[in-house]
């Protein structure tokens, strides 16, 4: 603004309100804390969709019109950054707990990662100077595929529980998300024809600029309770089954807190 000084980029860094979601959020109850995520953002844009002005015949302007495709297109990858990180806490979190497993073989489990996986020695020695860093957090920054849900079937098979973390059904819808957030990081908001191919149910919008209706962020948030509920729930109650007789009750309360699965909106749970 006029008269403002110049400041660099880092300086408009501020406190945040309490609308967001924290690392250590994710750390304890990961479900939990992207469940939250996506609530606040889906208030956010039906906040702006309740207060754009509209003109004498209730319709949206050009300038509120836009202002809404841009924000709801923006919001997609911010969601599905915090989605990763969902993931990568939960399997980070397991592995770390994998010690209370009865018959958890560590070599049969890092075999079944596949042989593509192994420690990247930069990554590890951005850890250095955490006295408290998650062996499971290293091991889960180090896997490739968060953005695939069909290789985060793999990973999450691994801990040897049999079925897939992901339904065939939410693999779909997942395979499509990633997709569009693909094409509006990387291709400047262009699903381009290459693209839409790779996903069955967009091979018909090869070619056109990304825009969603203004209730698209909604229908993502109900959409991934479901989808988060039951891939969370279900891997949690085969965790638990197999916990060894003597684990510590403070640890079982720690373990019961990863997998909790909780929304200010309990309806979208069931």
């Amino acid at each position: 603004m006029p008269g403002r000084p110049p400041k660099e980029f880092q300086q408009y860094i501020i406190t945040p309100t309490n609308a967001h979601v924290s690392n250590n959020s994710y750390k304890e109850s990961p479900a939990t804390a992207f469940l939250k995520y996506t609530v606040e953002a889906k208030d956010a844009i039906n906040h702006c969709i309740k207060k754009f002005p509209k003109l004498t015949n209730g319709e949206y302007g050009k300038d509120s019109k836009d202002s809404l495709q841009y924000l709801v297109v923006a919001t997609l990858p911010a969601i599905m950054g915090h989605f990763e990180t969902y993931q990568r806490y939960l399997f980070a979190g397991a592995f770390d707990y994998s010690i209370y497993l009865k018959g958890f073989n560590v070599d049969s489990f890092i075999k079944a990662l596949g042989k593509g996986f192994a420690i990247d020695l930069v990554r590890l020695a951005a850890y250095r100077g955490d006295g408290i860093a998650s062996i499971g957090a290293l091991l889960a920054d180090n896997l490739p595929g968060w953005q695939n849900p069909y290789t985060v079937n793999e990973h999450f098979k691994a801990f040897g529980f049999g079925h897939n973390f992901y339904s065939d059904e939410n693999c779909d819808q997942l395979m499509i998300l990633w997709q569009l957030r693909h094409s509006i990081v990387h291709t400047g908001g262009t699903l381009t024809l290459a693209d839409s191919q790779k996903v069955d149910k967009l091979r018909s919008f090869g070619g056109m600029t990304i825009a969603f209706e203004n209730t698209f962020i909604f229908e993502v948030s109900r959409k991934f309770h479901r989808i988060v509920k039951l891939s969370t729930s279900n891997f949690g109650s085969d965790f638990c089954s197999r916990l060894i007789d003597n684990t510590p009750k403070n640890i079982q309360k720690k373990i019961t807190k990863l997998f909790e699965v909780k929304s200010s909106i309990a309806a979208w749970l069931k």
